[in-house]
């Protein structure tokens, strides 16, 4: 679905690849924080409910409850949420969308090219989406001692100079950073590379804060075990998924 409303952007509302980017990002960043805060996981891109989106989107439209979140960005996540909803309301009238030429293909392929770039197209992807949207709401219950960093919760997917940290946490008491990097599969010693670009990013801008990263991913390989040997601040954890069953 990000894909067909990222192609949609460009090809019927004349957005830039870039802004149409930024709007699908946005898109799950509404998820996320809608998730948090209601305590449910809800993905605006697999839900079906035109309404319930609509509702969602009047929440984080001007006045709504949520709508100094969609302030962010200079309006950027409300605005985005409300195209979507045009979006969809366009789907389901079944106009525009299906009409594909050979324009639309080559579109397609670019934009799919870009988001595989970005680490947004697969399985993969998918999984390690849920995978980041549970340690999201989970972020305080795993690190007691720190919370997303940023009043609105800016610590998530936080950009810095084109760069897109998976979430940053701030210590609850002691000027301390802690940069998570998540990884679905094994991570191997290039994540280490990544996640050193991140600290130093951090430190040129906050220069009087501690910072430090921890990357977690399903496995982690002795190349990236042999990386971090070097330094103490970064530190190597894997998860488990645990599986539940509800009665439907």
């Amino acid at each position: 679905m990000k894909t067909e409303f990222t192609n949609w952007m460009v090809r019927f509302e004349n957005k830039s690849q870039n802004t149409a980017y930024q709007y699908a990002q946005s898109i799950d960043k509404i998820s996320r924080h809608h998730s948090e805060m209601t305590k449910e996981y809800y993905d605006l891109y697999t839900s079906t409910d035109l309404l319930k989106i609509k509702g969602i989107a009047v929440e984080y439209g001007i006045g709504g409850k949520y709508s100094d979140f969609g302030n962010y960005g200079n309006g950027t996540v409300r605005n985005a949420i409300a195209t979507y909803v045009r979006f969809l309301e366009k789907k389901n009238i079944g106009k525009e969308i299906n009409k594909i030429d050979s324009d639309d293909i080559e579109l397609m392929k670019e934009t799919n090219q870009a988001l595989k770039e970005n680490n947004l197209n697969g399985i993969n992807f998918t999984y390690e989406r849920d995978l980041q949207s549970s340690l999201i709401l989970q972020a305080e219950q795993l690190f007691p001692s720190y919370r997303i960093f940023g009043q609105n919760k800016e610590g998530i997917e936080y950009n810095i100079e084109g760069k897109r940290i998976d979430l940053l946490l701030e210590h609850k008491s002691e000027d301390k950073l802690l940069v998570t990097e998540l990884k679905a599969g094994v991570a191997d010693f290039k994540v280490f590379g990544q996640i050193s670009m991140y600290l130093g990013l951090l430190s040129k801008k906050y220069p009087e804060k501690e910072i430090n990263g921890v990357i977690i991913a399903s496995e982690i390989d002795e190349s990236l075990i042999n990386a971090t040997l070097t330094t103490k601040r970064i530190t190597l954890k894997t998860y488990k998924m645990q599986l539940m069953l509800e009665e439907i």
